[in-house]
C-alpha cells in the first residue's frame, strides 16, 4: 500500500508541476498579447488584464487542479477499501457507503479549497507584478522574468540553455532514486548558480507541497473515518525511511498502538518539522511519506 501511495502522490504532483510549466506560457502570451510587449501603456490595461489574467488561472491551473483531484482520489479511495477487504472484519465494513461517498467528496472539496486559495494569492501577485511595472516603467523583459519567476520560481522558462537542461533533467528524473544525487546537484546549481533571485516564494513551491501533501491526507482522513466504522483500535505506521525522514518517523516506523497512544504521543514531543493538525493526518509533517494503517493485535497476519 506505501508504495502504490508514492506512487499516487508523485502522479499528482507532477501533473500540477507540468500544468504550471503550461500556465506559464500561457499567461506570458496573454500579456504579450495585451500591451504589444512594450510597458509604456496606460495604467488602464493593467486593471482591464486582471479578469482575463484570473480566466486563464481558473481554466488552465484550477480546472486542471480538481480533474486531478477526483481521479487521485477515487483511485485511493479504491486502495484504502481493497486493504479493508483483506481484513477479517465483517463484509458490511469492506464496501463504499453512501456516508463513505459523502465524506470523499466532502474531502476533495477541501482539497480543491487549498489550490483555490494559493490561486488567488498568486493572481493577486501576478496583477501587482503588471500593474507596478507599468508605474515604473520597467524594460517588458524584466516584468516577464519576474512573472515566470513568481510562477516556477527556479524552475522557470529560461532563454539560457544550460537552465532549461537542468530543469529538463530533474522533471524528468526527479521520481527515479536511482539519480537522487544527480538531482540534488542539478537543484544546486540551479539555485547557486543560476537562480539566486529566483528560488523563493513561488506557485509551483506551494501547489507542489499540496499536491503531494493533499493525496497522504485524504488517504488518512478517510482511513481514519474507516477503522472507526470497523471498531478498529489498533494503528502500524508504514512507510520508508529517507535520509531526511524526520525523528518522529524513525520512532514509529511498524510500531503498532492504539489510537490514544498516538494522540498521546503526538501531544507530548515536539521534533522539527512538526505540522499542526491531527496525527492522522500530517503524521511527520510537510511532505511526509508515511502513513497509519488500522490493525488489530490478535489477527495473524
Amino acid at each position: 500500500m506505501s508504495k502504490i501511495l508514492d506512487q499516487l502522490a508523485d502522479q499528482h504532483e507532477e501533473r500540477i508541476i507540468n500544468t504550471l510549466y503550461r500556465l506559464e506560457e500561457d499567461i506570458i502570451k496573454q500579456v504579450t498579447q495585451a500591451t504589444g510587449g512594450t510597458l509604456d501603456i496606460d495604467t488602464r490595461l493593467a486593471i482591464q488584464l486582471q479578469p482575463q489574467l484570473r480566466s486563464t488561472i481558473e481554466n488552465v491551473f484550477l480546472e486542471e487542479a480538481d480533474l486531478i483531484i477526483n481521479e487521485q482520489y477515487n483511485k485511493i479511495a479504491k486502495e484504502v477499501l481493497d486493504t479493508f477487504g483483506k481484513m477479517p472484519i465483517p463484509d458490511r465494513f469492506k464496501n463504499l457507503t453512501n456516508v463513505d461517498l459523502a465524506t470523499i467528496n466532502a474531502l476533495k472539496t477541501q482539497s480543491f479549497q487549498g489550490f483555490e486559495d494559493i490561486a488567488e494569492r498568486f493572481l493577486k501577485v501576478i496583477n501587482d507584478e503588471v500593474y507596478q511595472s507599468i508605474i515604473a516603467g520597467r524594460p517588458f523583459e524584466d516584468m516577464v522574468s519576474n512573472i515566470r519567476s513568481h510562477i516556477n520560481g527556479v524552475y522557470q522558462s529560461s532563454n539560457v540553455a544550460e537552465i532549461n537542461e537542468l530543469v529538463d533533467f530533474i522533471n524528468e528524473n526527479k521520481f527515479d532514486p536511482r539519480k537522487k544525487a544527480q538531482i540534488e546537484e542539478a537543484i544546486r546549481k540551479l539555485h547557486t548558480q543560476y537562480a539566486a533571485d529566483r528560488s523563493g516564494n513561488n506557485l509551483r513551491r506551494y501547489a507542489g507541497q499540496i499536491a503531494h501533501d493533499s493525496v497522504m491526507q485524504f488517504h488518512g482522513q478517510f482511513t481514519i473515518k474507516k477503522a472507526k466504522d470497523s471498531g478498529l483500535n489498533h494503528f502500524r505506521y508504514t512507510g520508508t525511511l529517507v535520509r531526511d525522514s524526520r525523528q518522529f518517523c524513525r520512532k514509529m516506523l511498524n510500531k503498532t498502538l492504539t489510537e490514544k497512544e498516538i494522540r498521546d504521543k503526538w501531544n507530548s514531543e515536539g521534533w522539527a518539522g512538526k505540522s499542526p493538525g491531527d496525527p492522522f493526518i500530517v503524521r511527520g509533517g510537510y511532505r511526509c511519506r508515511h502513513t497509519w494503517i488500522p490493525t488489530n493485535p490478535e489477527w495473524n497476519i
